[in-house]
């Protein structure tokens, strides 16, 4: 048994690679942003807006499924003579709407 040991401590110190995957210390992590920033090759830029599109597409698909939101909204109006009233307006939107449009106004 100790021969098997012995040769089984010895593969096991003798393989031990290393593989550095990104920073050990805070040092190293601190020095990463410092570093300039990796140029993405046309091909990752592609890819990246690739990813995007389809979350948005199931995002969009997973919207239709759900129920209109309802809220209820003021309406501003002047009469001829200058009063100014205001009227509550029942609204009701789809979520995707809101989704589809949102920074577009």
């Amino acid at each position: 048994m100790q021969i098997f040991s012995k040769i089984f401590s010895f593969l096991s110190f003798s393989k031990k690679n290393e593989i550095t995957s990104g920073p050990n210390n805070l040092e190293e992590l601190l020095l990463q942003f410092d570093l300039p920033k990796k140029e993405k090759s046309l091909k990752e830029i592609i890819n990246d807006y690739m990813i995007k599109e389809t979350i948005v597409a199931v995002e969009v698909d997973y919207l239709r499924n759900c129920p209109n939101t309802k809220f209820v909204g003021t309406h501003k109006f002047k009469d001829h003579s200058g009063n100014v009233y205001f009227d509550w307006v029942p609204c009701s939107i789809r979520p995707e709407v809101v989704y589809c449009s949102y920074g577009k106004n």
